[in-house]
């Protein structure tokens, strides 16, 4: 690995970091950079371990620190356990992303909201037993997490999380862009 991936890659990982700390202070409901930071690591670093080490860590921090220095819970259950599977496919779909264009990026930032909410409410499903363990079951299951989003489908689930996505990967992928063409000119005045 040459000088200049050094530089992006810990730039990448300082984003992916401070991306996942904002899950520290008051947003509006669901409007996360989590997705974000799946798509964003999966897409950008090469190292494909890193790939998923990075965004799974800086997450897994974010809950430790939610647990210990906030009201909100960190660690909730075993749902959990679906929520970083989640962040696991996301971010493994994002390494297929051959071009990192506005239009995959944005795209990337809708199924990967689209994602997270199957899943996470899969694991409610799951691990509850608030649901029958039945297609009737789950079906009742998403339809009960509609309401999560304060009964506005499409403003607390469109609006924040899928428009939280679009948001914080537009901030990684345009910070990233600048640093690597930074580091690129740098080198080339060097």
């Amino acid at each position: 690995m040459n000088k200049q991936n050094n530089k992006l890659l810990l730039s990448a990982g300082l984003l992916i970091v401070a991306a996942a700390f904002t899950r520290m202070f008051p947003h509006a409901p669901n409007f996360t950079a989590v997705g974000a930071i799946a798509v964003f690591g999966g897409s950008v670093i090469k190292d494909k371990k890193l790939a998923f080490l990075m965004p799974l860590g800086a997450l897994l921090l974010s809950d430790v620190c939610l647990q210990l220095f906030t009201e909100t819970k960190g660690f909730y259950g075993t749902t959990q356990f679906f929520v970083y599977a989640a962040f696991i496919i996301i971010t493994a779909l994002s390494t297929f992303m051959q071009k990192r264009s506005v239009t995959n990026i944005a795209l990337a930032a809708v199924w990967s909201g689209a994602i997270f909410f199957v899943l996470s409410n899969m694991g409610v499903w799951a691990s509850s037993n608030f649901y029958p363990k039945s297609f009737a079951g789950l079906s009742a299951c998403y339809a009960a997490a509609i309401p999560f989003y304060k009964n506005e489908f499409f403003g607390n689930f469109i609006l924040n999380s899928i428009m939280g996505n679009v948001f914080y990967s537009a901030l990684l992928f345009t910070a990233y862009a600048v640093m690597e063409r930074k580091t690129t000119m740098q080198e080339a005045i060097a």
